[in-house]
């Protein structure tokens, strides 16, 4: 039984989940087999309202997920995919009990809610940080995702074919040069049309892969979860796609711990897969350039929507970073160390 609640015009996304929480949700509930939620609560990080933990009547606990349909993105749809095709593989994902695409009155979109099972454990922390079985165990939870191979980039589940992912890295660099520039004076036009040379001319070396490899898309500690009997559980799957394994080893890099953490990762990674190490250190600044050129344009974007809402320290705080990642973009164009 479809179960289609009706809904009052709302403004946000989190007006719709209140409504949807304490009206509606029982009957969803019901509908796949589970008891009324006895609270509903925020997490204690994160305190993203689009992400809710409901305690069940009988104890349990679920995550509520809910996002705008995006007929490109569908991240609803993704999570849920990529959920049944990890456990299908072996590898440990929070398990969907229910999914739905619901009306929203607003006429823009619709709204997707996503029912998941929630994983007790902790995230990677401080406090594992040096101990090498929580390393060895991540390790190998990648080298797994990464034994996915497919011979196109993208992601076919949605539908949609994809181009080589650098080529669509490199159609966004002016754009990205173009909002860190508004921001940082230091930046002249000249230095712009330096860096975008540089990754025309790194893209067009680069050998495109015979294969690519499933992919997080955002590999850091929040997204790994240790549950109390050892288990790796990955998290948010909603931008996995067919892509780079470099890319999930440069944010290890800079998502996880310091560089000497970061090197003995590797060297265990690249002990499972000897025969991916050139790749990766023929690649690999290529593919840092690309993670400093988003960070530096996502901050100096932060800064400039701060002026308009009429905050200029939050503003500054933004440039800083922002000026922070450029910094190391020259430097990796220089050819500085990864590290």
């Amino acid at each position: 039984m479809r179960w289609f609640p009706i809904f009052r015009r709302f403004r946000r996304l989190s007006d719709f989940f209140d409504r949807f929480s304490t009206e509606d949700l029982a009957g969803v509930l019901a509908n796949v087999g589970l008891p009324p939620a006895a609270k509903i609560e925020l997490f204690a990080t994160g305190q993203n309202a689009l992400v809710r933990r409901l305690v069940l009547s009988d104890g349990r606990s679920l995550v509520l997920r809910g996002y705008f349909v995006d007929r490109q993105k569908q991240n609803g749809f993704a999570h849920w995919y990529m959920s049944r095709h990890l456990a299908e593989r072996g590898i440990r994902v929070p398990a969907v009990y229910f999914r739905q695409v619901f009306p929203f009155p607003r006429g823009k979109a619709d709204v997707e809610v996503l029912i998941e099972e929630f994983v007790e454990g902790q995230v990677v922390t401080e406090a594992v940080r040096h101990d090498a079985t929580v390393r060895h165990r991540v390790v190998e939870t990648l080298v797994q995702l990464h034994s996915d191979r497919s011979p196109c980039p993208g992601r076919p589940w949605l539908g949609s074919p994809s181009p080589d992912p650098m080529a669509e890295v490199l159609d966004k660099v002016p754009v990205r040069l173009d909002r860190i520039r508004k921001q940082l004076a230091e930046v002249t036009p000249q230095e712009a049309e330096r860096c975008l040379r540089w990754f025309r001319e790194r893209v067009a070396r680069r050998p495109v892969p015979e294969s690519y490899e499933l992919i997080h898309c955002d590999w850091n500690r929040e997204n790994v979860l240790l549950t109390p009997n050892g288990e790796v559980v990955v998290l948010d799957l909603v931008t996995m796609a067919y892509g780079c394994f470099e890319s999930d080893l440069v944010d290890v890099r800079w998502m996880f711990f310091d560089e000497g953490w970061w090197r003995e990762f590797c060297e265990g990674y690249f002990e499972k897969e000897p025969s991916r190490r050139e790749r990766f250190e023929q690649n690999a600044p290529l593919f840092l350039a690309s993670f400093l050129l988003i960070k530096a344009a996502r901050q100096a974007s932060g800064a400039g929507k701060a002026l308009e809402r009429g905050d200029p320290a939050l503003a500054e705080t933004r440039r800083a970073k922002s000026r922070k990642f450029w910094k190391l973009l020259i430097a990796t164009m220089e050819g500085s160390p990864l590290g």
